[in-house]
């Protein structure tokens, strides 16, 4: 169903395969709250489109030639433009997605997800909601994320390190507890202090335990 009095909401659609662009358009061009601008086949143009047409979300493959997302998301923020990104990758293959969190991005949808929760994922991040990692993607993958400072903005493994680190255990005893090297339990506490936006381990402990989490 549309919404009849609402503003319609602008894409623009980037992918390289004419077929992809094709079929988002169709997708997208059924319901009439959405309002398709430009569909691009490559970062150069992604750039110029959002300049030129401020669309409320942008449909990005995260492999666009020349250079990928990345680039294209850094491009855009150096000349100062900021929308709500929607990644759009082939398939869950594990990806953590942790440099689309610091990039801004929004969500996250594969090309095996039927349609409708595709359509659901852009409301939402319309919505000013996220929705990284949906249930299909596999391994770790990264929850749905809230706003900074709920346990949302977790991956699933980040919320597991976090709680065992509740605990009082020292580093190294993370790293044999959750199988997994002592480098890694310090990069995955770094973001959890980051993304809660927390002062070292007792802040953490005491946020879990308020949260009921710990």
């Amino acid at each position: 169903m549309g919404r009849p009095n609402a503003r319609r909401i602008g894409l623009v659609l980037a992918d390289d395969q004419p077929i992809t662009l094709a079929g988002l358009e169709a997708l997208f061009s059924r319901e009439s709250e959405f309002r398709v601008l430009q569909h691009c086949s490559n970062g150069r143009e992604v750039v110029r489109a959002v300049i030129a047409h401020r669309p409320d979300i942008v449909l990005l493959n995260r492999n666009i030639p020349p250079t990928g997302a990345v680039a294209v998301l850094r491009t855009l923020r150096t000349e100062g433009v900021t929308v709500h990104t929607i990644l759009l990758a082939d398939r869950p293959n594990g990806d953590h997605f942790e440099w689309a969190l610091r990039l801004g991005v929004y969500g996250v949808v594969f090309k095996t997800m039927d349609p409708g929760r595709v359509i659901n994922c852009v409301r939402d991040v319309f919505s000013g909601k996220r929705r990284l990692g949906v249930d299909q993607a596999i391994g770790e993958g990264l929850a749905v994320a809230a706003s900074r400072g709920e346990p949302g903005t977790l991956t699933r493994r980040q919320l597991q390190v976090a709680r065992a680190a509740a605990s009082g255990l020292s580093n190294k005893e993370l790293a044999i507890q959750l199988g997994l090297a002592e480098g890694t339990i310090k990069n995955h506490l770094h973001v959890i202090y980051e993304r809660l936006a927390l002062d070292g381990r007792m802040a953490r402990v005491l946020y879990l335990r308020e949260k009921a989490l710990a």
